[in-house]
């Protein structure tokens, strides 16, 4: 047999197969499967996508030959093309492009609702594990990323640096003052889960998991945010920027009046060799400083641009720094720091899962979403946290 025989063969194998798992589901459907159900629906699977990948193979495998025959033959000058299989009857008598098409209709069928094959935990989790980033507003300030498999990461830190000085000729080279010590970081759990009803499971599908599986990633995105910035490492927690040894601090007397404390703030970070390229603080703060007027009895907001109106939107910044809202911040701080002195250390990507296993004696299906995480500030002084003080 040739290749494109091959492929029709695996694809009518398939495509018997597939009508066998309908039939079985539709069968089924409604109740739990026994053990040996189970174990049936997961050979069909098998047996399905074992032809589907033989196909796709000797697809490719006819495809190449044709486009070869089709180069070194003189027909080619003709416009004549080699039929892709013998003539021997009209199954065969398809393109390349033909049975592919054929194989992904008929691998729709794999994931229908009859089959109960309408959600895949896996094709999910991958689907959802990047929604961490965008959630975060720690992750979204632009700090570093690290993965690691180990259950401890360590960053070597330099808390001074070498001595310099000039020297005559031949004389001994100045040395010391070079001091390094590790700073061991362990992301710590951060999970989210529940008991869902497997009717609403059932009827709704994955156009009901989709939200479910969105609402568990927020949540656990919301908990790596509030260690990230308050954490103080209790409840198995870890420190967060805003609690880590030896930040600097401003202190805003009497609160907000103008944009100084910013100023101060952004200076002490300038004076150790930082630079601030993210603030981060309360929704109440921002609306308190988006009130301030450029001048008394002036309606134009402070935090407009120099030519703009009071009507004219007020861009989330202050001199030039992009401004991050989080509720998790106290009223009276604000984080100002570098993000490329900061890390966000991960063990495990956040992910999403479903078991049945759990309730199955509750007719409940089970969902998770997982991630092992933590914030690692190497060099506290590129943080400045402002304080209102009365």
């Amino acid at each position: 047999m040739n290749h494109a025989e091959i492929a029709t063969a695996a694809l009518e194998k398939r495509e018997r197969a597939g009508i066998e798992l309908r039939e079985f589901a539709a069968n089924t459907q409604g109740r739990k499967l026994t053990p040996a159900e189970s174990k049936r629906e997961a050979g069909l699977l098998d047996e399905m996508a074992e032809h589907d990948e033989m196909a796709k193979r000797h697809i490719s495998a006819a495809a190449l030959e044709d486009d070869a025959m089709r180069v070194n033959t003189p027909l080619k000058a003709l416009g004549a093309k080699r039929d892709f299989a013998p003539p021997r009857d009209s199954v065969n008598r398809v393109s390349a492009g033909e049975l592919m098409s054929r194989s992904i209709q008929m691998a729709r069928g794999i994931t229908t609702a009859g089959t109960g094959k309408a959600f895949s935990p896996e094709e999910m989790a991958k689907k959802f594990v990047d929604l961490l980033a965008p959630q975060s507003v720690v992750m979204a300030s632009g700090v570093n990323r690290v993965t690691t498999n180990a259950e401890t990461y360590s960053f070597p830190v330099i808390r001074s640096d070498f001595t310099a000085g000039f020297v005559g000729e031949l004389d001994d080279l100045p040395t010391g003052g070079f001091g390094a010590e590790p700073l061991k970081v362990t992301p710590k759990k951060i999970a989210a889960a529940d008991m869902l009803a497997n009717e609403l499971v059932e009827d709704g599908g994955s156009a009901f998991m989709g939200p479910v599986a969105k609402s568990l990633m927020r949540s656990v995105s919301l908990g790596f945010d509030r260690e990230a910035l308050v954490g103080t490492g209790a409840n198995r927690g870890f420190v967060g920027i805003a609690n880590t040894p030896g930040i600097q601090t401003h202190e805003a007397k009497g609160g907000f009046k103008d944009l100084d404390a910013f100023v101060a703030a952004f200076g002490k970070l300038e004076a150790v060799n930082s630079k601030a390229t993210a603030v981060v603080m309360h929704p109440t703060t921002w609306a308190g400083l988006m009130a301030l007027r450029e001048t008394s009895g002036s309606l134009k907001p402070l935090l407009s641009e120099s030519a703009g109106s009071p009507t004219a939107g007020i861009q989330r910044a202050i001199l030039g720094v992009p401004v991050w809202i989080s509720s998790f911040m106290p009223g009276a701080d604000v984080l100002t720091y570098e993000a490329d002195q900061i890390f966000s250390v991960w063990r495990k990507d956040a992910g999403f899962q479903v078991s049945d296993q759990f309730g199955f004696l509750k007719d409940g299906t089970a969902v998770r979403a997982i991630a092992r995480a933590a914030i690692a500030v190497p060099n506290a002084a590129a943080v400045c946290k402002i304080t209102v003080t009365a």
